[in-house]
């Protein structure tokens, strides 16, 4: 069951209250399971029907084990700085958030892709036609806001860029897609993944599965409350993540059979 986070508005001022009319969801990650990953993804809707969608990202990676990365793939032998984030159609672990193998196409599938735009890490990627379209797959923020159907709908790090750490090694950034999934297309086994750029290499670190903040129209107007009875504040905190979006390499073709160190660890 997906775990629900609630946020309260004063039943008089509702009118003035978007968040009580606008589904809102998160995805967060807690250090102790997600690789040393802490903090969260939100996602806040304009409307009920709305395709318009803001995305505040607070992460910290500084509890990341670099160690325990480079045992898990080789290829990550230097301190990580980048990552890319992409949503996933699948959830099988029965935390919120989780880590490494956890993370795998087993355990969290690929990237949710309902228009077909087909990147090398599709849902559809096993189609035929998709593999073949595959091959010319270019989604970048500028082909983005050109061509919203450039982009796989889940293809995150394409739209907007990856994540940039910075100095004390966090992020905050926050972006606003005109073309997010519509709130009835996102499911409860829906997660987001984080993958490690390590050179060429980009391994699944840490997910976190979508969790839905629900609202109530009475009490005060207060932010959202945690069902726990902790505060959940927003944030307006700048975006400090890389311009440039580095191109999603083709390094996962045929995902089940790439090979890193002598061992298969999935790339998107």
């Amino acid at each position: 069951m997906v775990r629900v986070f609630t946020a309260t508005c004063a039943f008089a001022a509702t009118l003035g209250c978007a968040s009580a009319h606008s589904p809102s969801f998160l995805y967060k990650f807690d250090a102790a399971n997600a690789a040393g990953v802490d903090g969260s993804i939100q996602v806040q809707y304009e409307g009920e029907d709305s395709t318009v969608a803001t995305l505040t990202a607070a992460l910290d990676f500084s509890g990341v084990d670099q160690e325990a990365l480079a045992a898990f793939d080789g290829n990550c032998t230097e301190a990580v700085t980048s990552y890319k984030w992409h949503i996933h159609t699948k959830w099988n672990s029965t935390l919120d958030s989780d880590s490494f193998k956890q993370c795998s196409k087993a355990a969290t599938g690929n990237h949710y892709d309902p228009l077909r735009a087909c990147g090398t890490a599709s849902e559809y990627i096993d189609e035929p036609d998709c593999k073949t379209k595959s091959l010319t797959y270019a989604c970048n923020p500028d082909s983005y806001t050109a061509d919203p159907l450039k982009c796989e709908k889940g293809d995150l790090s394409g739209k907007f860029g990856g994540f940039q750490l910075s100095e004390d090694a966090t992020v905050s950034g926050q972006w606003t897609d005109e073309h997010y999934p519509l709130p009835s297309e996102n499911t409860p086994t829906w997660s987001i993944v984080l993958h490690a750029v390590c050179g060429t290499q980009t391994p699944r670190i840490a997910c976190a599965v979508i969790q839905e903040v629900a609202h109530e129209y009475e009490g005060n107007s207060e932010a959202s409350e945690h069902t726990d009875g902790s505060s959940e504040h927003g944030s307006g905190e700048e975006q400090n993540y890389g311009g440039e979006e580095e191109q999603e390499e083709d390094t996962d073709q045929g995902e089940d059979t790439e090979q890193h160190e002598g061992e298969h660890h999935d790339q998107c």
